[in-house]
């Protein structure tokens, strides 16, 4: 594919997530849960598809990308059933260490302390804010916390390791996948709160789409 007719595809793609994307969001506030439970899925369809056009392939970083973007999609799809939020969740889970993983093989596993210590703080903290609502979940929550700060310690590692703008978007993909996780536990466990649904959708999909960009730059070319 000449470089003109990449970059316009490129182009139209995310042009089509981001309305996808809004769509999806619309429809979820304003209660057409039919449309949103379309949309939502096709919006992180949409995703893994860019990545897999556009992605440097032939390295464990895009390879573990796709796989934990497909496990999002699994985990979008569940979350859409009160009933299956557990399995939701184990989704996610997976996709977390998935993720962490690729980050891991740019390199190798880094150790730098001040993000672990910061992430552990946080974690903590909010951890013990949502402890009395967690109720019968208390257990999978903390596990899923756990996971999901390491995933952020190992992208926040990556920004440290080298300055460069594809590890640029993973720093900033891992502060908005905590960011949105935390709006959703707070949302579901603490007390909803106005535009809880449109900050949680808008975080994560800025962030798997933030993650997939990353996948297609030179320097992710490592390994």
């Amino acid at each position: 594919m000449q470089i003109a007719q990449q970059r316009n595809l490129k182009f139209f793609i995310s042009t089509l997530i981001l309305f996808v994307a809004f769509l999806a969001i619309f429809f979820n506030a304003i209660g057409k849960n039919e449309l949103f439970t379309v949309l939502k899925p096709l919006t992180t369809i949409l995703i893994i598809l860019f990545t897999v056009f556009f992605g440097i392939r032939k390295n464990k970083f895009y390879k573990w990308v796709v796989i934990a973007l497909g496990f999002c999609l699994v985990g979008d799809t569940l979350l859409l059933k009160e009933a299956y939020f557990i399995w939701g969740l184990l989704s996610f889970l997976i996709a977390h260490l998935c993720f962490s993983y690729s980050f891991i093989s740019l390199g190798g596993f880094k150790s730098y302390l001040i993000p672990l210590l910061l992430l552990l703080v946080f974690g903590i903290g909010y951890y013990w804010m949502l402890y009395d609502g967690l109720r019968a979940l208390k257990i999978p929550v903390l596990i899923y916390f756990i996971v999901i700060l390491f995933m952020g310690w190992q992208g926040i590692s990556v920004r440290i390791w080298k300055n460069d703008l594809s590890y640029t978007l993973i720093f900033i993909a891992v502060l908005l996948f905590i960011t949105s996780d935390s709006l959703l536990a707070w949302a579901k466990f603490k007390a909803p709160f106005r535009w809880d649904g449109i900050l949680i959708l808008a975080t994560y999909w800025i962030s798997i789409f933030s993650i997939g960009l990353a996948t297609t730059m030179e320097r992710t070319k490592l390994n």
